[in-house]
């Protein structure tokens, strides 16, 4: 057997003396339900699953796209995403620093994505706010925002003038 898999295997092995890995606790359990939701809508998206934005947005779901349009209602947010799904050359999203987390029966997640379609690329950075409704996580919004904003420096201060006494 090769020297580096025999390496792996021994360093992959469970040690004799090592104790269980604790449960996760609920606040991880959510998170990772958390972390498959937004891997299922990204799945869907690749997809153009439209069926999967039906069952998994609240009636109420708000969409903000990254010009700052606020496209409100199920509805109208399906609408869009049917726009988006069945635009030429299709889209494609790649995520990254996937960061979830929760409160009772409100999560949220955040990440960056790079958005390609054909030659065109985009970068942003996404906030989606979930409710738990039984144990299914239902985006209610989700905003996006391009990346790129730079900061400005600050004004010089004027100096200031003696107030008059």
């Amino acid at each position: 057997m090769h020297p580096i898999l025999v390496l792996v295997g021994l360093l992959l092995a469970p040690h004799p003396q090592a104790s269980p890995s604790p449960a996760p606790t609920p606040a991880a359990v959510a998170a990772d339900d958390l972390s498959a939701e937004v891997q299922r809508a990204l799945s869907a998206y690749h997809a153009r699953d439209l069926s999967y934005y039906v069952a998994a947005l609240d009636p109420k779901a708000v969409y903000i796209a990254e010009d700052g349009a606020v496209i409100s209602g199920r509805d109208r947010v399906l609408r869009t995403f049917g726009r988006i799904f069945t635009a030429d050359p299709p889209r494609r999203i790649e995520i990254s620093e996937l960061t979830v987390d929760r409160r009772g029966d409100a999560g949220w997640a955040t990440f960056r994505w790079t958005l390609t379609a054909g030659s065109d690329t985009r970068q942003g950075v996404t906030a989606v706010l979930y409710t738990r409704e039984g144990t299914a996580w239902r985006p209610m919004v989700i905003q996006n925002t391009l990346r790129g904003h730079a900061m400005r420096a600050p004004a010089a201060s004027p100096t200031p003038t003696p107030s008059p006494r």
